[in-house]
């Protein structure tokens, strides 16, 4: 039994690599960091994490070939709509502490108006695509989408402080 599972899971993550090149939805690396496109891979990059991630909610899910068939497009499609959008967001409120100080009345009520727009609009694409997955998979398996990405988050979070607190890991033996 726990042999089948394992070629069910590695078909389907072949099956979701395969939908992931087709559609394009692994994300470019950061124009912040040029030196990861040179080589140096100590932080991660967003391909591997997209990877990461894919495999993550792929497991957490159990999602069958053909549920991962017609779930991943549409789940790619959310993913890179709501990358947009929380760039937006973050743009709206995107200013330092010394500026807030500065603005006019006008200019800080505008800004919040702008953070309230963006964050309507992410929430109205998340009301969208709920009634998207739920389409293409059971409630039950929606439910585990979100507790899966917000597990994932969490990961990526502790990860991120690990990092910090030992920037310099030993070297993996493989």
């Amino acid at each position: 039994m726990k042999t089948y599972i394992s070629k069910i899971t590695t078909l389907s993550l072949f099956i979701i690599m395969a939908i992931l090149a087709q559609t394009g939805s692994v994300y470019a690396q950061h124009e912040k960091y040029p030196e990861r496109q040179k080589g140096n891979h100590q932080k991660p990059n967003r391909e591997k994490i997209e990877a990461q991630r894919v495999a993550f909610i792929t497991t957490e899910l159990n999602l069958t070939p053909d549920e991962a068939k017609v779930f991943w497009p549409v789940y790619n499609e959310y993913d890179n709509k709501r990358h947009e959008l929380k760039k937006a967001l973050k743009n709206a409120g995107d200013f330092h502490k010394p500026e807030i100080e500065k603005l006019t009345e006008k200019e800080a009520v505008q800004i919040l108006d702008n953070q309230i727009i963006e964050a309507q609009k992410l929430l109205d694409l998340r009301k969208e695509y709920h009634a998207k997955f739920k389409s293409v998979l059971p409630a039950v398996k929606v439910l585990q989408l979100y507790d899966a990405e917000r597990e994932f988050q969490k990961m990526l979070i502790d990860r991120l402080r690990q990092h910090k607190q030992n920037p310099n890991p030993p070297a993996d033996p493989k």
